[in-house]
């Protein structure tokens, strides 16, 4: 076939589908989660909880496990003492105020020579090292806060949070496991709020679809009825060996009465019967 003819074919195609959408037969289709995904620790250690079960339901933010963090607790617990003690920045202040008042008591005394010019620079360099002890207890002080923030971020590490609203679809870990980032996930918590459907359509569809337009999902039995879907992604490159395109849609599903899973069939009309 030339070019050509291969041209008007296609476009043959297209104006049968342009016909309107009670033209476009169905087409079978899959649907599966929103989202999955697979927690791992970051950090070696021992399990020491694992608070959900396979098939619970879990908010973002929902811990799913914990590694034993009995060290890291310790060290945030001296590092946030060090940087909570100011003991020594207020003794450093009162030395400075101290040395102060007592420069100025011989700088005074020096103009009717009453102590030597010695004595008053000795006081002026005591003054100066002491205030450089004071910058150092503020610094100190500073790094102190810096390691109590390390220490909190390495303590987060040893809890696993659920980052996504889902149900747990795997539990592959019990307390007492030794678990580093080497040996996989541990739980697999999938979104099913807003479930992913699947389809690949005829190419003859192509004219007629667009993202945004409303379709049907007819999900298989036992579960059946008809529910409201909205396009979100069509594929710009066909499979030539089965003269077919993808196509991709969003189900909400707030209220989780379809499980992920089953086979359906996408009826290209709206919900409504438009």
């Amino acid at each position: 076939m030339t070019a050509k003819a291969r041209t008007l074919a296609l476009a043959a195609g297209w104006a049968l589908a342009a016909g309107g959408a009670a033209a476009l037969t169905p087409v079978s289709c899959l649907i599966q989660p929103e989202d999955t995904v697979r927690l791992a620790t970051p950090v070696a250690g021992i399990v020491a909880e694992v608070p959900v079960e396979r098939g619970d339901i879990v908010t973002a933010g929902t811990v799913v496990a914990r590694l034993d963090s009995t060290l890291e607790d310790i060290a945030l617990a001296l590092a946030e003492a060090r940087a909570a003690n100011p003991s020594r920045i207020h003794s450093l202040e009162a030395r400075v105020a101290f040395l102060e008042a007592q420069l100025d008591r011989n700088e005074r005394l020096a103009t009717r020579d009453a102590v030597p010019e010695a004595t008053v620079q000795e006081s002026r360099l005591e003054r100066a090292v002491a205030r450089l002890e004071l910058d150092e207890a503020h610094l100190a002080r500073t790094l102190a806060g810096i390691e109590a923030d390390q220490s909190r971020a390495l303590l987060a590490q040893k809890t696993l949070r659920a980052p996504i609203a889902g149900v747990v679809t795997e539990r592959l870990i019990s307390p007492g496991e030794f678990r580093d980032p080497q040996q996989g996930h541990l739980v697999t918590i999938a979104r099913l709020d807003v479930l992913r459907v699947e389809a690949f359509a005829p190419i003859a569809h192509y004219a007629e679809l667009e993202v945004g337009r409303e379709v049907t999902i007819r999900p298989e039995a036992p579960f059946g009825g008809a529910w409201p879907a909205t396009i979100t992604i069509i594929d710009r490159v066909f499979d030539a060996a089965t003269a077919t395109f993808g196509l991709v849609m969003r189900l909400e599903n707030a209220d989780l009465l379809l499980p992920a899973g089953l086979r359906c069939e996408v009826d290209f009309t709206a919900p409504d019967g438009g």
